[in-house]
């Protein structure tokens, strides 16, 4: 039996093709790559990958079986601490609509593009559970894959493991493949750090034999790293890119396997091979990530994964054009990019009318388009913030000048939106709603977690009051955008004593979460809804599919600052984070000339103080915070949005005293470009420090540009092929400096 479906659009083609016989499988086609599994011995594991579009020739695969001990099957699951693996039953594979709720991509001219959605049916007969394996194709070089888990017993059981995605990377040779200095074919690429201000940190290492196992701390959320890592190999220039779209605890694990086989008969009998697996899945602090009653479902988050034979530019366009195009939510018209005010440089922990106002002059007069009250607007006490949360009413601070509606109606007569900050899933220390309601506390072991500032979702009356309360404020004050944040870890997890097991609570919080964003995103069609947690510590695709942008960190200053841009962007697209030139921030001398910090902010504006009023605002400050914002709305935005990204540097370490770090972004037609030169450090690169030779790779070299060095104000031109041949020479003598260059097609 073979089952299929041809899905053709250009270059958007995807097929799924199901075998039947003694040994069932799936054939996934989508663009170039090509993903095969089969099913035998009880295991549903993975033949080959291909990346060629090639449909390679069943007899070398007809016969192939894995040992016990070779990971390669698929996906992964355990119930009630039980490995199900070699217990499965081949019940049924067939086509069918596509139930995501990932966006569907559109031609040019505004049509959708197919997509394929096959499903595979298995049952685990011993242990009772069937498992729904789901997979999308699109015709992008990213399959999805998630699992549909069905209790089938009339008691419960415990999800003990589970990963959606799993199996076999790579297994060939390498030695002839590999120099003689090189003891694995493999690297890993992912990010290093997990703790506040630290999110972008990504690099690879090399991969020895053995299990690499990481896990991002276990911190409630998906961390201020991201659970995603790029698997290279050296030996055929491939790159696997693996993300799980999940906000909540997780780990992956990359199994190297370096060997040497004898082979009989052969001119060498010694051949040294490489196999490489990998798991992608949730974590949990108690053994039980799940409980399911007797016929209950639950929907695992989803994997997506591409494979590459590419260089790091193009993975990271293709993985920014999936995010813009699937996995988030649809920018609404004409609020794709908005330059941002936030009320927090200069009246942190000390707000009130009068001095906003003010603030709000400043912001419109140079030039920016939405103002935010962020932190500090509501509870009883004054300058308590944190301790305040979860009493989403105005500070009696905040009567003296009509209170925060007089701020919405003045920032609107302004000609300026209005977006209003939320902790919502936060009960502060000294708030009425903990101090009411002590039972909402998310707990362990029966104590309150995360300092007891955690509400536990998992509760139908907390829930229902998180949504209304999020509902109120947007239609009390208007909001024109609405701007979470979480600023505490759930670490460890919430957990229960339920149906004879202790259940780790992360999984069901989350689901309520999204349920709730879900819901309240269909309700208010006009308002931009932004993420932040602590900065960046929800940056997974899981948690972005629900929001329309995201604070990138907490940090902003030079070099760490640019660094975290540097290192996200390899997986998520500029545009949609914001970068902020502040004044709540500390150690203002270490953040780079006047130049710099603007610059910094080119991905996405957000001004954090200008100045504390007009009359205090300097003529140099004025003209350069106008020029900035004049040159992003008619020049950067229309690049930055759906543009391509070069990254000059990549993969720098936060922590390294790399003395350069170079970001350029392209229209996709390459008739203008923009990029960045930084001195991030004073380090020595050559013989000539001071000297950046920058080579665009956004250009035709078929075109003549007119390039102009912003530092200097001044303009040439040249073709596109002089430029990239011979490139630009930067000279910045100084740490913390940079050159802005533009590009414009004649």
């Amino acid at each position: 039996m073979t089952q299929e479906c041809n899905q053709q659009n250009e270059a958007w083609f995807s097929e799924i093709r199901f075998r039947g016989g003694e040994t069932p499988g799936a054939r996934h086609v989508s663009g170039a790559t090509v993903f095969d599994e089969a099913f035998a011995g009880g295991r549903l594991f993975t033949r080959y990958w291909n990346v060629s579009g090639q449909v390679w020739d069943e007899m070398h695969y007809r016969s192939l079986r894995w040992a016990v001990d070779q990971p390669a099957d698929t996906f992964r699951l355990g119930v009630n601490g039980r490995d199900l693996a070699g217990g499965f039953v081949w019940k049924s594979a067939q086509l069918e609509p596509d139930p995501s709720r990932c966006r569907v991509r559109r031609s040019p001219d505004g049509e959708p593009l197919p997509v394929t959605h096959g499903m595979i049916h298995l049952i685990h007969q011993e242990m009772g559970v069937a498992v729904k394996v789901h997979t999308r194709l699109d015709g992008s070089a990213f399959i999805i894959r998630w699992l549909e888990i069905t209790n089938l017993l009339d008691e419960a059981v415990g999800i003990t493991e589970v990963a959606p995605f799993a199996g076999l990377l790579w297994a060939h040779r390498y030695e002839e493949h590999l120099p003689p200095q090189y003891e694995s074919p493999f690297e890993l690429g992912y990010y290093h750090s997990f703790e506040w201000g630290s999110e972008g940190d990504f690099w690879f290492e090399p991969l020895p034999a053995g299990r690499k196992v990481f896990n991002g701390g276990k911190k409630g959320r998906s961390g201020w790293g991201r659970p995603a890592f790029w698997a290279r190999n050296l030996c055929n220039g491939q790159t696997f890119v693996c993300e799980l779209a999940w906000g909540g605890n997780y780990e992956f694990e990359l199994d190297c396997r370096l060997k040497e086989e004898f082979l009989w008969g052969r001119t060498r009998p010694h051949e040294r091979r490489a196999e490489l697996y990998f798991r992608m899945g949730l974590s949990g602090w108690d053994s039980v990530l799940r409980v399911l009653e007797p016929g209950e479902t639950v929907t695992t988050p989803a994997v997506h994964l591409a494979l590459f034979h590419a260089n790091l530019d193009t993975i990271a366009q293709a993985t920014h054009e999936h995010v813009r195009h699937v996995v988030m939510p649809e920018q609404l018209p004409g609020r794709h990019v908005e330059i941002e005010a936030n009320h927090r440089g200069y009246l942190w922990d000390r707000e009130n009318v009068p001095d906003i106002l003010r603030d709000v002059d400043v912001a419109a007069a140079v030039g920016e388009e939405m103002y935010v009250i962020d932190a500090g607007w509501f509870g009883n006490e004054p300058n308590q913030w944190r301790d305040n949360t979860g009493d989403w009413f105005e500070g009696p601070w905040m009567a003296e000048g009509g209170g925060l509606k007089a701020v919405v109606d003045y920032v609107h007569e302004k000609g300026l939106k209005f977006g209003l900050w939320v902790e919502i899933e936060a009960a502060g220390a000294n708030s009425t709603l903990k101090a009411e309601h002590p039972d909402w506390l998310l707990t362990r072991g029966g104590e309150p977690v995360a300092d007891g500032r955690s509400l536990d979702l998992t509760k139908p009356e907390v829930a229902q009051w998180v949504e209304g309360e999020i509902e109120r404020l947007i239609r009390q004050y208007s909001l024109d955008m609405f701007r979470i944040d979480h600023n505490h870890c759930i670490q460890p997890s919430g957990n229960r004593q339920y149906q004879g097991f202790t259940e780790d609570l992360t999984w069901r919080y989350y689901d309520v979460l999204y349920e709730i964003l879900d819901r309240l995103r269909e309700r208010f069609t006009d308002v931009v809804f932004q993420n932040c947690a602590g900065g960046g510590g929800r940056l997974d695709w899981g948690t972005l599919s629900r929001f329309h942008n995201t604070e990138l960190s907490d940090w902003g200053r030079m070099p760490r600052g640019l660094k975290i841009l540097n290192g996200v962007t390899m997986s998520l697209p500029p545009e949609i984070m914001l970068r902020a030139f502040s004044m709540e921030e500390v150690e203002h001398v270490l953040g780079g000339d006047l130049d710099t910090q603007l610059r910094l902010c080119l991905s996405r504006f957000r001004l954090g103080g200008v100045a504390p009023s007009l009359e205090e605002l300097t003529p140099y400050l004025r003209g350069r915070v106008e020029h900035y914002i004049d040159l992003y709305k008619h020049f950067v935005r229309p690049i930055m949005i759906g543009g391509l990204v070069f990254h000059h540097t990549p993969c720098l370490p936060l922590r390294g005293d790399d003395p350069w770090c170079v970001l350029e972004y392209a229209k996709p037609d390459r008739s203008a470009a923009v990029a960045a030169v930084f001195r991030t450090s004073s380090a020595s690169a050559g013989a000539s420090p001071a000297d950046y030779t920058f080579r665009p790779r956004g250009l035709d070299p078929s075109r003549r540009y007119r390039i102009r060095l912003d530092n200097q104000d001044l303009e040439f031109e040249s073709s596109g092929r002089e430029l990239i041949g011979a490139g630009i020479d930067i000279r910045l003598e100084a740490a913390l400096t940079s050159e802005l260059i533009l590009f414009i097609s004649k």
